[in-house]
């Protein structure tokens, strides 16, 4: 099942007549291929979990009370206070079997007739009965797909290395799912929340409510956007939003975060429970448990308790693939059974299922070459629908394997789960929209300007190596540098003033000779293009990879030259860090955020807490 990886048909090139001609990245390219390797499994605890946990029930093992006698353990709930306080609730004291009622989140204290004792903290699907009297298919809009939507998500991940890292999951997903793998899809910004804000509202960040954290009382909480949750909601459906990470939560890290759960389950108060308690369990574990599993096992357990009713799930995981790429392999078994089991349980006989990532990966050495870097702009994105979908809508089936190839992006998703709701129809998409549903047919003349992705983040686009040396790129990574400390200036007690040290790399970029000549489709159907057009060049776009002092902060920026006016010009927003500044940033307050990547204090980092011997 795993042959694909090594397939070299991989990487294939996009239809000639594309507008978007996107770059041929070989899975097994030696360049990137160094950088991955094997990872040593997981160690949890040897001693079996106590209590396991199916749908609303957690029961003590029959296994823990073979080798242990007679077990008492005692469950507090863990009730939300807020994004950022957990506190504990009632307890409730059983021999054998407890449901959830008021929480997902309990922890459990276990004591045995032979004196060993057991601690965890577990995750359920609470019983509720106000959300089974506000659910149900019957409440769904009747011009609707009558489907569940479940996306699971991974943080970080490009195209290529989910292939590499985690090749049972891809290829259950491809040769047994069915899945639609969509080649073309590219991000439309720097980093998570630039990603997934446009898929769950349709929108930017700048153009919905102020919710960030520095602009103190103006933030609005994140409960003013315009979530796709909500409409699922209103409209029959449980809802689940979860993510494993919540020091740096895509809504609580720069933005203020939600008042009230935004969804029916809500997973944040589980991590904020056993984040802090982490050190007291093995690497990636939960007690006998990888945390990986606890996370997917709480979505599944999801599936199963509402299995008569609309669901709308996303669960975003990062821990694995945040930081260190290699590492999600670890999880590889585990998702191919997970994704094994809702196909076995019949679970996506009625449900679209998406898996996708944010974006490739930013902080690591495979980003400093051109291919990791246009890796990092191409994340994966497959979308798996139930056998009856193509019999009931053959033209939206044909057009989501037509738009395969096709330029899409995260704004493009929004309209498609909203089209679980509402379906508009398969018809042909239209080039001056930004979001385009999956369900209808891409046009080929489409471009990254044309969907509002900037050329920065554009993988269409061919860059040409330049010699570090010569003139323009100087003048270019000069000018960058001069940006950033612009940026910086307002804060100079506290930021150092920056000096470029050496550049790294150099590219140009042109438009590709299909952009430039492609000029309009020669037939009504879209098929035969015309490459009539002749496009002349008037701003050249420069991509710098720098290297500044003090601090050795390595940024990589895209500057527009303009022919005519002979000057440089950039947006900060396009600058990227790609090497993590830790503490060098250590003087900036969560009001300056926005300035972590950028400052490097003039004051040392505070030393730190001596320990006491």
């Amino acid at each position: 099942m795993v042959r694909r990886i090594n397939d070299k048909n991989n990487a294939k090139r996009s239809p000639s007549h594309l507008a978007c001609q996107h770059p041929v990245l070989e899975v097994t390219n030696p360049e990137i291929f160094k950088f991955f390797h094997t990872v040593e499994a997981l160690k949890c605890d040897p001693e079996p979990e106590w209590v396991e946990v199916k749908g609303s029930v957690a029961a003590i093992t029959i296994q823990a009370k073979k080798k242990h006698g007679d077990i008492l353990c005692s469950f507090t709930e863990v009730v939300r206070v807020d994004d950022d306080l957990v506190r504990r609730g009632l307890t409730t004291s059983t021999h054998d079997t407890f449901t959830m009622a008021n929480t997902d989140f309990y922890t459990v204290s276990c004591n045995a007739s032979d004196g060993q004792t057991w601690q965890n903290t577990v995750a359920g699907i609470r019983v509720d009965e106000e959300i089974l009297e506000n659910t149900g298919w019957h409440l769904t809009p009747p011009d609707g797909l009558k489907l569940n939507y479940l996306m699971l998500g991974l943080d970080s991940l490009s195209r290529n290395t989910f292939i590499r890292t985690l090749p049972k999951s891809y290829a259950f997903l491809t040769e047994v799912l069915g899945a639609h793998v969509m080649e073309g899809y590219n991000i439309v910004g720097d980093g998570t929340p630039q990603q997934l804000i446009p898929i769950l509202t349709g929108k930017t960040e700048l153009e919905l409510p102020e919710a960030r954290r520095r602009m103190g009382t103006l933030a609005q909480f994140v409960n003013s956007y315009p979530m796709v949750w909500d409409d699922f909601r209103r409209s029959g459906y449980v809802t689940l939003f979860g993510e494993d990470q919540p020091h740096i939560g895509t809504f609580q890290y720069r933005l203020r975060g939600f008042d009230a759960p935004p969804t029916h389950h809500y997973l944040r108060p589980f991590y904020q429970q056993v984040y802090p308690d982490y050190g007291n369990h093995p690497r990636f574990c939960l007690g006998a448990t990888p945390r990986h599993k606890v996370f997917l096992d709480y979505v599944y357990n999801f599936m199963e308790v509402y299995r008569d009713r609309p669901k709308f799930a996303f669960a975003f995981h990062s821990e694995l693939s945040h930081d260190d790429y290699n590492l999600v392999s670890l999880a590889d078994d585990d998702i191919f059974s997970f994704l094994s089991n809702l196909h076995q349980a019949g679970h996506l006989n009625n449900t679209f299922l998406v898996v996708m990532s944010d974006h490739g990966h930013r902080f690591t050495a495979i980003r400093g070459t051109q291919q990791g870097k246009q890796e990092e702009r191409l994340p994966f994105l497959a979308l798996v629908l139930p056998q009856s979908f193509a019999t009931t809508y053959p033209s939206a089936a044909g057009n989501i394997r037509m738009n395969i190839h096709r330029l899409s992006t995260p704004f493009d998703l929004h309209p498609t789960i909203k089209d679980v709701l509402h379906f508009k129809g398969a018809r042909l998409g239209q080039v001056t929209e930004r979001s385009i549903s999956l369900f209808r047919q891409i046009p080929a003349s489409r471009t990254c300007t044309d969907a509002f992705i900037e050329p920065h983040w554009c993988a269409c686009l061919s860059w040409e190596p330049v010699e570090i040396g010569e003139e323009q790129v100087q003048r270019a990574s000069h000018a960058l540098v001069h940006y950033i400390n612009t940026y910086t200036a307002t804060h100079r007690a506290i930021c150092s003033q920056l000096t470029l040290s050496k550049v790294l790399w150099a590219g140009k970029l042109l438009p590709t000779k299909g952009l430039l000549n492609f000029k309009k489709n020669a037939d009504v159907d879209g098929f035969v293009p015309d490459l009539t057009d002749q496009t002349s060049v008037s701003e050249v776009m420069y991509q710098v990879t720098v290297v500044t002092t003090p601090g050795q902060a390595r940024y990589e920026a895209s500057l527009t030259y303009s022919m005519k006016q002979d000057t440089f010009s950039l947006k900060l927003e396009d600058v990227s860090r790609t090497n993590k500044y830790r503490d060098q940033a250590h003087c900036v307050t969560p009001a300056l955020a926005h300035l972590r990547k950028f400052c490097y204090c003039r004051d040392p980092p505070p030393l730190p807490p001596q320990e006491h011997t």
